[in-house]
């Protein structure tokens, strides 16, 4: 065994560890996703999804290049581990990875928009919390 030190990157993740927690970020990860997808001269919004928006599986054109949609949505996935206000916005758009159409990789496009605009944003872990896992059954 080998001691590497502390730990600072772990699989796209950025660790941070003070004195007061431990700091969880993604921010390197999310720049290489606008990056690859052509989205780092994007306008950033404060939301990820427009308000009340219904995506519907059989409304616009399909997308020519369904790997493309499927890597984005892998990808913003991904990055829910750190940023859990994504979830739900994320949710909604992996919901067409078999056929996506225009209005869902639009509504992608705009999640990437919304990252843009909170890259700094990630998980912080205080210290001296009193983390207490809890677990719930259904008997059922």
């Amino acid at each position: 065994m080998k001691d590497l030190g502390e730990l600072s990157y772990f699989f796209g993740i950025k660790v941070i560890q003070t004195p007061k927690g431990t700091w969880l970020l993604q921010r390197q990860y999310a720049l290489n996703k606008l990056t690859e997808c052509g989205m780092m001269g994007c306008k950033p919004i404060s939301i990820p999804l427009e308000q009340n928006v219904k995506l519907s599986v059989d409304e616009g054109n399909f997308v020519e290049d369904t790997t493309m949609y499927k890597r984005i949505v892998g990808s913003l996935i991904y990055m829910t581990i750190t940023r859990p206000n994504l979830n739900y916005a994320v949710a909604m758009v992996s919901q067409f990875m078999q056929t996506p159409r225009k209005p869902h990789l639009d509504a992608v496009r705009r999640i990437l928009r919304y990252i843009k605009h909170t890259l700094q944003c990630g998980i912080f872990y205080e210290a001296k919390s009193h983390l207490q896992v809890q677990g719930y059954t259904d008997v059922n």
